[in-house]
């Protein structure tokens, strides 16, 4: 078993991802901007519910193929 960089680690790696996109919504909290008479912040919100999900689909497909290089 080979040890990786922790740095490279997928769980790191997307929770900075996860971290930034927050960040990025919460940065926007304040404002008032509206697009079809919904708050940005709630369709960032929508859209990061879809965001979640394909970041969970990376982190176990990545999870996977280090699992597989490490039984080789």
């Amino acid at each position: 078993m080979s040890s990786r960089s922790k740095m490279k680690d997928p769980g790191l790696i997307l929770t900075v991802v996860l971290v930034l996109y927050a960040g990025f919504v919460f940065v926007w909290w304040p404002t008032d901007v509206y697009y079809v008479g919904i708050s940005l912040v709630a369709w960032l919100m929508f859209i990061g519910l879809f965001f979640w999900f394909l970041l969970a689909i990376v982190y176990s497909l990545w999870i996977e193929r280090l699992d597989e290089q490490n039984k080789k």
